[in-house]
């Protein structure tokens, strides 16, 4: 679990290249569903948005030339048109993104020697990551790590306006395709044309857009009178010089655990993750039940599986808990976040109404400040395995792996709309955990007993063989 670091190369770059690109699309264009979803919380953190910057190192292939490499870069800015785009405010007030037809884009190179590429890449990252996107920039930092004379390792950081998790996963597999074709010797792009962000937004401003907001503003609708006034326990103590901590856990029993229960219980990973949140959140507040909103990736079927932009956006789900036993629980949230995740694609100007008539309905605005972010380490789309064929294991088998788990102190932020949030990033060796807290609420030290509770009750919860 790679922490950030401010042990930045101390070496100024060794050379500078500027790479020249050019693609259609140019023009200004408003905000996409997600886009707007994602401005939300930029404009909160503002200006420490930092945050929102995502990135990646991606080693080159042997053989590739330095030269080669900056040609993958021009043709990956170019067939992708949300790595060429700026975001601004316009004279009304209105943030606007302006996609360019043509550019350049300053490629750094740093030299290192072959045992060090990798710590110099993952600082260099640290560094381009570090600092917030500014109006002039694209969308896109990329930097190169130099063995040598040979290219190492790509370094990329990618504003999250422009992408989100699983683009940032199809952007990368594209510019390794790129890469490999001219290995190959094919200086011609990969025939596989990746969707635009472009075409998303003809789609939102066309009647099937319509219709599909229109159905996830009717799925908010039935989910928030179940939410409750309160959704976390009262802030009764005094929060931290940054009042939202950040604690990171690495576990490979619960990776093994809720894969397990996922196969038990013929549910989705996803399911089981949120089941136990529910639990250990509805216990803390007192409440019979949780009400979280659940970030969805919604690349739903062909046409949309495939774009490189941001799709994030959120659902809501409420999980009744009180005198169930955990295996109905989950069985359906599993039901009902499936639907969900199927509604989780709409314009955020039409949800404020909706939020406000259930206020003056029920007297109280919903708590609508838990989410969950279950990212199941695996592609979108019917490509993917299905998770749910995983093989039984029996508690006893986890327990030797229990001894292996961290949770490590993170630094936090100022500010953040959430009082709780839970990012799992489930994959089959480990499991990664983010849980942002507001410490007025929760205190470091019953953050790091919620994080080993969730792992202890996935384990207890296993099949007694």
């Amino acid at each position: 679990m790679r922490q950030p670091s401010n042990d930045f190369p101390k070496a100024a770059p060794s050379s500078a290249h500027t790479v020249g690109f050019s693609g259609d699309g140019r023009g200004t264009y408003p905000l996409t569903w997600s886009q707007k979803w994602l401005w939300r919380g930029i404009a909160l953190t503002a200006p420490d948005i930092e945050r929102m910057n995502m990135g990646r190192v991606i080693p080159v292939p042997p053989g590739l030339s330095s030269h080669a490499v900056l040609d993958a870069v021009a043709m990956l800015m170019s067939r992708h048109t949300t790595l060429r785009t700026r975001f601004h405010i316009d004279d009304h007030g209105v943030p606007r993104q302006a996609v360019v037809g043509c550019g350049e884009l300053l490629v750094e190179a740093y030299g290192a020697a072959r045992e060090e590429c990798s710590d110099v890449a993952r600082a260099v990252l640290d560094r381009a990551c570090a600092a917030p996107f500014t109006a002039p920039e694209f969308s896109a930092r990329v930097a190169l790590v130099m063995d040598g004379r040979e290219p190492a390792m790509l370094v990329l950081c990618v504003f999250h306006m422009a992408t989100d998790a699983w683009g940032m996963r199809i952007i990368v597999d594209d510019l390794r395709a790129v890469m490999e074709a001219l290995v190959a010797g094919d200086d011609r792009p990969p025939p596989d044309r990746p969707a635009q962000l472009l075409e998303r937004l003809d789609f939102e401003q066309s009647p099937q857009g319509a219709r599909r907001s229109a159905q996830a503003i009717d799925y908010w609708e039935q989910q928030i009178p179940l939410f409750p006034r309160r959704a976390c326990p009262p802030p009764i103590h005094r929060p931290d010089v940054l009042p939202f901590r950040d604690l990171h856990m690495e576990s490979a029993a619960l990776s093994v655990a809720c894969r397990a229960l996922a196969q038990t219980l013929r549910v989705g990973v996803g399911a089981v993750f949120i089941g136990l949140a529910a639990v250990l959140l509805s216990a803390e507040a007192g409440n019979p039940g949780s009400g979280f909103l659940v970030f969805s990736h919604n690349r739903h079927g062909r046409k949309w599986s495939d774009l490189s932009g941001p799709l994030i956006q959120n659902f809501p789900l409420h999980v009744n808990v009180a005198g169930r036993a955990f295996p109905d629980i989950v069985r359906d949230i599993d039901g009902t976040s499936v639907l969900g995740s199927f509604r989780g694609q709409y314009d955020p100007d039409e949800l404020g109404p909706v939020l406000a008539k259930s206020a003056d309905i029920r007297g109280f605005a919903p708590d609508l400040s838990c989410a969950v972010n279950a990212k199941l380490g695996r592609d979108p789309g019917p490509r993917g395995p299905d998770l749910r064929t995983a093989p039984a294991v029996a508690s006893r088998d986890v327990m030797s792996l229990l001894a292996g788990s961290r949770v490590i102190e993170g630094a936090g932020v100022h500010r953040e709309d959430m009082n709780f949030y839970l990012s799992v990033d489930c994959r089959p060796s480990r499991t990664e955990v983010l849980l942002r807290a507001n410490t007025a609420m929760f205190q470091v030290a019953r953050m790091r007993s919620f994080l080993t509770d969730l792992e202890g009750m996935a384990v207890r919860d296993l099949p007694q063989v």
